[in-house]
């Protein structure tokens, strides 16, 4: 049994799809059971990593787990160490914990921190272990969404990254993988798409898709931190997210082939996202 924690996530709810679809026995944790919405066959149990009297039944014969804890500040590595307990108790024997590849690459923001912090502690469980660490995911899209639809125009950062995005079904396609079959014990996989996109670039290809050309404006940090904090989403939070942007310039363009050496297949590109999700740039 497969245990996918952060199973209504953009990479849960993929992974939880397609270990449904090849007959793998999986149990989906959410918060909110009533609320979610799995393919028939899918185990749907009660849980959250901030009440760890709720996950003994969670993970009650499960042998292996995807770790995706709902905190990427300093409270996910707290999180984790809730879950580590559980599941060494349970008689769990590999967990899979979804990072990020700032880890691989030495940055220190807070966010990156978090998460290599939580992969220590996967690290020291005393289970087997394998870390997934991907770049930017390509939903990052969805914060151009509102001014593509409304004026046909993306307001990017200065210094945002060339980028080999990746589609979260792809991080997906390796944590099956890495969660059926053996070898991938102790490995920390960095997972990339195939494309190193600038964001003039991304926005092309936004454009292409809509037949439309997409008009791709640079503002400064402190203009976009001006325009979260208008809309109310401003804070430490996006304070950490700018800061990976700006250091992530260093790596985030690197392309990695782990995504085809794992699954067998090239990656999916960015078009073949936009094309999914054509209906949120009106």
């Amino acid at each position: 049994m497969i245990l996918v924690t952060g199973a209504t996530g953009n990479v849960g709810s993929e992974l939880v799809t397609q270990l449904a679809a090849a007959g793998v026995p999986v149990r989906a944790m959410t918060r909110s059971p009533e609320k979610a919405r799995f393919p028939d066959g899918v185990e749907v149990v009660a849980g959250d990593f901030d009440k760890p009297e709720t996950l003994p039944a969670a993970l009650a014969g499960a042998d292996r787990v995807f770790v995706v804890p709902p905190g990427y500040g300093p409270e996910g590595p707290v999180q984790e160490r809730t879950l580590v307990a559980a599941a060494r108790e349970a008689g769990v024997k590999h967990l899979v914990k979804l990072s990020t590849s700032g880890v691989g690459f030495g940055a220190t923001d807070p966010l990156t921190s978090g998460h290599r912090q939580g992969e220590q502690v996967i690290q020291e469980s005393g289970l087997e272990w394998t870390i997934l660490r991907p770049g930017t995911f390509m939903v990052y899209l969805y914060g151009y969404a509102d001014t593509i639809s409304k004026e046909r125009t993306m307001y990017v950062t200065e210094g945002d990254p060339v980028s080999a995005m990746i589609h979260p079904r792809d991080i997906a396609s390796v944590a099956f993988k890495v969660l059926t079959t053996s070898g991938h014990e102790g490995q920390a996989y960095t997972l990339t798409g195939g494309e190193a996109l600038s964001p003039q670039r991304q926005g092309e290809i936004v454009g292409a898709a809509l037949g439309q050309e997409i008009t791709v404006v640079e503002r400064t940090q402190a203009e976009t931190q001006a325009e979260f904090d208008r809309l109310g989403w401003g804070g430490p939070r996006l304070e950490a997210l700018l800061e990976l942007k700006r250091q992530s310039a260093a790596w985030d363009w690197k392309i990695s082939d782990a995504v085809e050496q794992i699954t067998g297949k090239a990656p999916l590109t960015l078009r073949d996202w936009v094309d999914e999700h054509i209906h949120i740039f009106g």
